[in-house]
């Protein structure tokens, strides 16, 4: 089953999408933000293709929910299903800049009126990155307001950061390069053996180690490098009893190093990433995928980390320069192109150049896109094939 694109001319820097709404910053230093929901609707033609276009770019969760996989097992709802699918399958919607503009529901410059190095939109809050710090700012306000994201966002830190990534926990992962892996900690109660770097705002140091990108694995941290070994930071609940109270302090464990993962004595080059319980690591031909159990039994021999496949891919288009993950497959971008492998073992190369591009796997409605981008146009890809994949 192909994928499915919604194509939105215009020159674009970077994307999010939040609670129904579209955010676009621009070359220019713009930033829009797009009437989402009623943007899709309008692209229909076709009652048929309500339920696949709905699923597809407005309710990405709606088939993994639990009552619905029970529904799945029914072969004949299951193969109606996949019929409307696959005859919406392979469809590409075109958003010229003008039709664009009549869903727009309001434009600004972007905060701090400087281009973002990186973003994340978490609990109705803007966090943003560039050379001067990392920021926070209110977003999707009410329309009423003139500004719907914060024209006045709060410096949290004057750090010159390269990634950041949120967890559904309140927390935010913050990699520095060589001033090593930082995180922001939301949380009511706060790590109790961890250095506070910032002393005004809640934000600690887990590794002195180089960190290109991180990302988190339910409770622990993997933080991924290009230039040095990737590794598992690993955290544990802390129970303390305080005035009557027990409170759950999320402590610094320890740090697992990649070797360690694989099985393997062999170091860097080979770049490794991992997405709540799965650690993936590159190989001359592809990429071999870990299992990570953190509740393994080892006295009854079960193992923290199994290896579980090897995927070679052999059309990589020149060196690796970002890595991720979503439910529906991995996201390896090259020099050239960006490879998805697929979660049904297919994959697909999206040519370049390519400016940026992003997954959003904590997304509760979103999680099936990719949004990438090009010099001239914003692609929209969902994914679908994975509803169809026995999610065991």
């Amino acid at each position: 089953m192909q994928p499915v694109k919604i194509i939105i001319q215009g020159d674009f820097y970077d994307s999010q999408i939040y609670r129904g709404r579209l955010y676009l910053w621009t070359f220019n230093g713009g930033l829009k933000v797009v009437k989402w929901n009623e943007l899709v609707k309008s692209l229909l033609k076709e009652e048929s293709d309500k339920i696949p276009l709905t699923f597809s770019f407005l309710d990405g969760n709606y088939l993994y929910k639990t009552s619905l996989i029970e529904i799945f097992k029914d072969i004949d709802f299951r193969d109606l299903l996949l019929k409307k699918f696959k005859k919406f399958s392979k469809k590409e919607y075109y958003i010229s800049e003008q039709k664009l503009n009549n869903y727009l529901l309001g434009e600004q410059e972007t905060p701090t009126r400087i281009l973002p190095t990186d973003t994340e939109i978490y609990g109705n809050r803007l966090y943003f990155i560039h050379n001067e710090g990392l920021f926070s700012g209110e977003v999707h306000r009410a329309e009423s307001e003139k500004y719907l994201v914060s024209s006045r966002p709060s410096k949290l830190w004057d750090c010159n950061l390269l990634t950041i990534k949120a967890n559904r926990w309140p927390q935010i992962a913050l990699s520095g390069g060589d001033q090593g892996l930082f995180e922001l900690n939301m949380a009511n109660s706060n790590p109790t053996n961890l250095i506070q770097v910032e002393p005004n705002h809640p934000i600690y140091q887990l590794s002195e180690k180089h960190s290109s990108l991180s990302n988190y694995t339910y409770l622990s941290v993997y933080n991924t490098s290009f230039v040095k070994n990737s590794f598992l930071i690993e955290f544990q609940w802390n129970i303390q009893n305080e005035k009557h109270d027990k409170i759950k302090h999320r402590d610094f464990k320890g740090n697992i190093t990649q070797n360690k993962i694989f099985k393997t004595s062999k170091n860097f080059p080979s770049i490794s990433w991992g997405v709540d319980d799965k650690i993936y690591k590159t190989t001359e031909n592809g990429f071999e995928v870990i299992k990570v159990n953190y509740f393994a039994d080892i006295q009854k021999g079960e193992e923290i980390f199994k290896l579980i496949s090897k995927v070679d891919l052999q059309i990589w288009k020149g060196k690796i320069i970002n890595v991720g993950s979503a439910y529906f497959g991995n996201i390896i971008e090259c020099e050239n192109a960006l490879v998805v492998n697929l979660s049904n073992g297919t994959n697909i190369t999206i040519p370049g150049p390519i400016t940026r591009w992003r997954v959003f796997p904590r997304s509760l409605n979103y999680e099936n896109q990719l949004h990438v981008i090009h010099d001239d146009r914003l692609e929209i890809i969902s994914f679908n094939h994975d509803y169809f994949i026995d999610q065991e």
